[in-house]
């Protein structure tokens, strides 16, 4: 099944089997959306790039995610600002 990347209008950018996102977990930041084997090269790369770098804070910050397979949460997700972090939280305290 796809699930779909798309805005509040409708529009889609994208279609993914196995959903995830990169994000900063101390802003709630969503940083990338998209297919799971992508975003965990995604954060492995900026992991690295920020460490290298000297951002070590930045990098202890940066989380992946794999989302649930559930499109109302992948909207959630990608069109509110924030919703990432509160899902993670829900997600690694049950």
């Amino acid at each position: 099944m796809k699930f779909e990347i798309r805005d509040e209008k409708g529009e889609v950018y994208n279609q993914v089997e196995n959903p995830a996102a990169v994000f900063d977990l101390e802003s709630g930041t969503l940083q990338k959306i998209g297919e799971a084997d992508k975003m965990q090269e995604t954060f492995n790369f900026m992991n690295d790039t920020y460490r290298t770098a000297g951002f070590h804070e930045m990098a202890d910050d940066l989380r992946y995610m794999e989302l649930p397979k559930d499109q109302k949460e992948i909207d959630k997700v990608f069109q509110n600002t924030g919703y990432i972090k509160r899902l993670y939280e829900r997600v690694t305290v049950s």
